[in-house]
C-alpha cells in the first residue's frame, strides 16, 4: 500500500490542476510594477496580468477588455516612461494609478499593500 501512496501522491504533485497556485507578482517600486505589466503587454501575456489581480469580481471576457483597452491606449507608449520617477506611497496601504481620463485613460490600475511590497488588486475601467 505504501507504493500505490507514494505514486499518487507523486502524480498529485506533477499534475499542474492540483499543484498550489502560482504566487501573484509583488513589487516595492511603481518601476517594478511597470517593467514587469510592459513585459507582459508587448508579449501580449494578458493571462499572467490576469492572474496577478486579487479581486476577482470581473469575468475574464471582462478583464480582457480591460487589458485590451488598457494595452491600446499606451500605443507606442510605455507604463516605465509614463511613471518614471513615481513611487509607491510610503504611509498608505492602497494607491490607484490612471483612471479618470489621466495618463491612462479611463483605465485604471489599483494596488494593495501587504507586508511591505504591493500587489494588483484590479485593472478596470470606469467607463
Amino acid at each position: 500500500m505504501k507504493i500505490h501512496i507514494s505514486a499518487l501522491c507523486s502524480l498529485l504533485v506533477s499534475f499542474p490542476a492540483f499543484a498550489a497556485e502560482e504566487a501573484k507578482p509583488r513589487f516595492r517600486h511603481v518601476s517594478e510594477f511597470a517593467t514587469w505589466a510592459d513585459a507582459k503587454l508587448a508579449a501580449d501575456d494578458y493571462e499572467a496580468l490576469m492572474k496577478a489581480q486579487s479581486d476577482t469580481k470581473d469575468s475574464r471576457q471582462t478583464q480582457l477588455i480591460n487589458l485590451g483597452t488598457l494595452d491600446a491606449w499606451l500605443k507606442q507608449r510605455t507604463l516605465a516612461k509614463i511613471y518614471e520617477g513615481r513611487d509607491f506611497p510610503k504611509d498608505a496601504t492602497t494607491f490607484k494609478l490612471g483612471g479618470h481620463e489621466m495618463e491612462l485613460g479611463h483605465c485604471h490600475i489599483e494596488f494593495s499593500k501587504k507586508d511591505g511590497s504591493w500587489e494588483i488588486v484590479r485593472i478596470w475601467q470606469c467607463r
